[in-house]
């Protein structure tokens, strides 16, 4: 499959890389296919690349890299959702912006990944304990993702 995008031009992709997320994300609920795949530069960035729209991507980054103890506790429906059963252990990512700040993340809309079923779906966190643009902090906290030139085209 052929998959034309704006950022990384054509790149030619298996049906068995792409992830549905039925419900969308949060702002392009249309947009419900997807591919994942890891950064070839940055280790620890992966992008979100939609399959119909060129101009949508996002990059993402292990919650770990912002908060070492970022835990998400997945509901039963969330589970049934991701075909999930009570062992199988999702893929948690969250969206990395970049702002005036700097590079920030969005810890309250996590995206958990399914990806021996290929589903994804984001979370809605209704707990303040975590924030939407939370800074990813100084080079030396986190150099492979803040340092390397890539990890800045982040766009979101």
């Amino acid at each position: 499959m052929n998959v034309v995008t704006t950022r990384f031009g054509p790149i030619q992709v298996r049906e068995l890389d792409v992830v549905q997320i039925p419900e969308g994300l949060v702002g392009f609920r249309g947009t419900t296919q997807f591919v994942l795949w890891p950064d070839a530069e940055v280790h620890g960035l992966a992008w979100l690349q939609s399959t119909a729209e060129p101009d949508l991507a996002f990059a993402m980054v292990p919650p770990q890299l912002a908060v070492s103890d970022y835990r998400v506790d997945l509901r039963p429906g969330d589970r049934t959702a991701l075909e999930l059963d009570e062992a199988g252990d999702p893929l948690v990512y969250v969206i990395l912006n970049r702002g005036e700040q700097g590079l920030t993340v969005n810890l309250q809309g996590p995206l958990v990944f399914n990806l021996a079923r290929r589903l994804g779906r984001q979370l809605v966190l209704t707990s303040s304990r975590y924030a939407v643009r939370f800074p990813l902090g100084e080079p030396e906290a986190s150099p492979a993702v803040l340092t390397r030139p890539s990890a800045l085209r982040a766009t979101a």
